[in-house]
């Protein structure tokens, strides 16, 4: 909706398919739909589909939830639920329509529940009269939701018997047909990409390393400008307006740069450049840490302020959203949004690091295989606060060691590191950093966007460096010229030359 311009939600529609089991069973369904009538998160209602065949694998409703529908979740946002027998194809067709209808009066979620029943096992190797003797008896002397349509249109004159027969050939024939295709068909390169990003290399395809850094005099037009809280926000908190002066004076200087700024300065050149950025996770607006401080608040009228929206007059839009206290709908949410478009910089930051694990099956499943399993290629950025430093035992680690273990790169093999050859992380699965300046946090950010293809980062963040007095960069180190840097060696007095160190 957003690239598409679609700001009344008309022109697009998100339709989710479900089983009855999952529906009530899994708790990403009641986050999801949580999000639904969200400022940052609304896309307008969504239809979701409840494929409900009345058992869970090999499990009754009765042991599978404690509400009378599996649907009653939906009660939770007061979303309408339509209760339709799926052997009837004209009443199924009647309240998809009536859905549809309803989400485009009133924007709002609608469920459509398809009661029905499975035919068959689970899978090829399942008996289902194991577990439910007495209703797959019934199913048995069931006919087919085909056979009842066809016999009721025959008697209808609708068709006739003869047409019935030749539609079911056809249909028969070009599966059997794509089935026999499938044994032999060979993926083509231009088939890598599901989605038609144009300018975006294949994985295959040697990118070379772009340049990620700005002239100095735009960073400081850029930085004027972001340092500057609006008009309109005329009784800002005395120790926000304290911040955005310093901050100011780290721009008028080109030194002194810290954390906050530099991520800013990295989101105003990508905006200044038709970038779209969005930043979302819980409390993101200020930062965790009260770092940030992208949304500006007025003591007295409440409203609310975006400096880095008042950059300059063609800018891509930039969104800072807080979320709910969700982990696992969030991230799923921003992957699918980092999946529309490779011009934008999509980020979600976890409250603290360990919070990641909320997000676990998001990760496993479609960040860490999004390329092999599902074909598609992410810049998604995820920010974890890692907190080494401690805070306590459930704040003092984002599980650095996990994101390790699922990189899939080759412990044994060296990579070829010349500029012109090298394509390390093109050829791996996501990016793992620990980034310690400012500046570097500037570059791995645009880095981002600014190469010919796309993965996922994890930035493992730190807590005590965000205000920490060494922990400052230059203007001059995000200067053209500059990049980001994999290894920053140690430096100062007291260190033997490079070529003098013993190695054990």
């Amino acid at each position: 909706q957003h690239f598409v311009g679609d700001t009344d939600r008309t022109r697009t529609m998100g339709v989710l398919l479900h089983g009855d089991a999952a529906f009530s069973g899994q708790g990403v369904v009641f986050e999801t739909m949580g999000l639904s009538d969200l400022y940052n998160y609304s896309t307008g209602g969504t239809i979701h589909i409840v494929v409900n065949n009345q058992i869970g694998f090999t499990t009754d409703p009765r042991s599978s939830r404690s509400s009378p529908y599996c649907s009653d979740v939906a009660k939770a946002i007061s979303a309408p639920v339509f209760h339709v027998n799926g052997d009837d194809v004209e009443a199924v067709c009647f309240v998809m329509k009536l859905a549809a209808e309803w989400r485009q009066t009133f924007k709002k979620d609608v469920v459509v529940d398809i009661v029905c029943y499975r035919r068959h096992g689970h899978n090829e190797i399942d008996q289902p009269m194991f577990t439910q003797p007495l209703m797959y008896k019934a199913i048995a002397k069931q006919k087919t939701t085909w056979q009842k349509y066809c016999e009721q249109l025959v008697a209808e004159g609708t068709v006739t018997q003869e047409q019935v027969d030749r539609l079911s050939k056809s249909v028969i024939d070009e599966f059997s047909a794509k089935l026999e295709q499938s044994r032999t068909h060979s993926p083509e390169k231009s088939e890598w990409l599901s989605s038609s990003w144009s300018g975006i290399n294949m994985p295959n395809m040697f990118s070379p390393l772009q340049p990620t850094g700005v002239e100095v005099a735009r960073l400081q037009a850029i930085g004027k400008a972001i340092t500057q809280i609006p008009a309109d926000i005329e009784n800002p908190h005395k120790k926000i307006a304290q911040i955005y002066n310093q901050r100011s004076k780290m721009v008028e200087t080109g030194e002194g740069v810290d954390w906050a700024l530099a991520e800013q300065l990295a989101f105003g050149s990508l905006l200044t450049e038709d970038i779209h950025v969005r930043l979302s996770g819980q409390d993101v607006e200020r930062g965790t840490f009260s770092h940030r401080h992208a949304v500006v608040h007025d003591q007295i009228t409440g409203k609310t302020g975006m400096p880095m929206r008042h950059i300059a007059e063609n800018q891509a839009e930039i969104s800072v959203c807080n979320s709910s206290l969700s982990e696992f709908a969030v991230l799923g949410f921003e992957l699918g949004y980092s999946l529309e478009s490779p011009n934008s910089l999509v980020l979600w930051e976890a409250q603290f690091g360990d919070f990641v694990n909320g997000a676990q099956i998001i990760i496993d499943q479609f960040i860490a295989s999004g390329e092999q399993k599902w074909v598609r290629q992410s810049g998604l950025t995820l920010l974890l606060p890692h907190g080494f430093d401690g805070q306590g035992p459930e704040h003092s680690s984002a599980r650095l060691e996990r994101f390790l273990q699922m990189s899939d790169d080759d412990e044994e093999h060296f990579p070829e590191m010349a500029e012109d050859r090298r394509r390390q992380i093109q050829e791996m699965n996501w990016q793992v950093v620990n980034v310690s300046t400012p500046a570097n946090y500037f570059h791995v950010l645009r880095r981002q966007v600014n190469r010919n293809f796309r993965k996922p980062l994890i930035v493992m963040s730190p807590k005590n460096l965000l205000r920490h007095r060494q922990c400052v960069s230059s203007l001059a180190d995000m200067d053209v010229g500059t990049r980001f840097q994999r290894v920053i060696p140690d430096s100062g007095e007291g260190l033997v030359a490079e070529d003098q160190v013993r190695k054990h």
